[in-house]
């Protein structure tokens, strides 16, 4: 994300305007059945460490005066899966969430077959080149 940060800035004209959208690991992912929190997730060290490279990226540009931060924050989706089998593989292929936090998976193999929400934070800052 920082090399695209600083990619997307050299490729910017001045006033023009740059999304920042990513997963917001101050938000973990939550795991959901109906209306119910059953558990989360956790994201792998390494993801975690990304964002805050590119929090830290972002930052020192506006310091610099190179990008003024119009506006931010963090707004949460969903992600539907079948049952409990469909978000097992969806954990294991995936590159930023690293399992089930304590007692999650537990809870949901209690009913394997009901459908599973997971609810996932992004972020978003938009800039503009000065």
């Amino acid at each position: 994300m920082v090399d695209a940060l600083h990619e997307a800035r050299r490729a910017l004209r001045d006033g023009g305007t740059l999304i920042d959208l990513r997963p917001d690991s101050s938000h973990p992912p939550r795991v959901f059945r109906g209306r119910s929190e059953v558990g989360g997730l956790y994201e792998r060290p390494s993801a975690v460490a990304d964002n805050h490279a590119s929090d830290r990226a972002a930052a020192r540009l506006v310091r610099e005066g190179e990008l003024k931060r119009l506006r931010g924050g963090s707004f949460w989706y969903e992600i539907h899966h079948d049952d409990l089998a469909a978000l097992d593989t969806f954990v294991g292929s995936s590159r930023r969430i690293g399992g089930y936090t304590r007692g999650t998976r537990a809870a949901l193999a209690k009913d394997p077959a009901r459908p599973v929400v997971l609810r996932r934070a992004l972020a978003y800052a938009i800039y503009e080149k000065r």
